[in-house]
């Protein structure tokens, strides 16, 4: 995969930060453009359950870092949304199925 853009991290920090971190963009590229998988997984979880977007996400991580992460997610989120979401992106990258009442009637069509 290629290294992330800072147009795209800065786009993903200003998303999820709300400005009550020390953390900046440029730190998030150097986190993303290093080889550790503990601070990615970090920042994978802040970007997947507090950016509205799904972009940035698609975009800062590969295929592989995605999966692997969402394997992770094992415990339900407390925000609909985002549990909606870890739903959905399980059974898209991991074919992991749960049930989704919400989907459900969609789904078994």
């Amino acid at each position: 995969m290629e290294k992330p853009d800072i147009a795209i991290v800065r786009q993903a920090w200003e998303a999820c930060t709300w400005g009550n971190t020390t953390e900046t963009a440029e730190d998030w590229l150097a986190t993303l453009r290093s080889g550790d998988e503990a601070d990615k997984q970090r920042l994978f979880k802040k970007v997947f359950t507090e950016s509205p977007d799904t972009v940035p996400i698609r975009e800062l991580f590969d295929k592989e870092t995605i999966r692997t992460c969402l394997q992770t997610f094992n415990k339900s989120f407390n925000r609909t949304y985002s549990e909606r979401r870890r739903k959905v992106w399980r059974y898209l990258y991991c074919g992991i199925h749960e049930p989704i009442p919400e989907l459900d009637w969609v789904i078994g069509r």
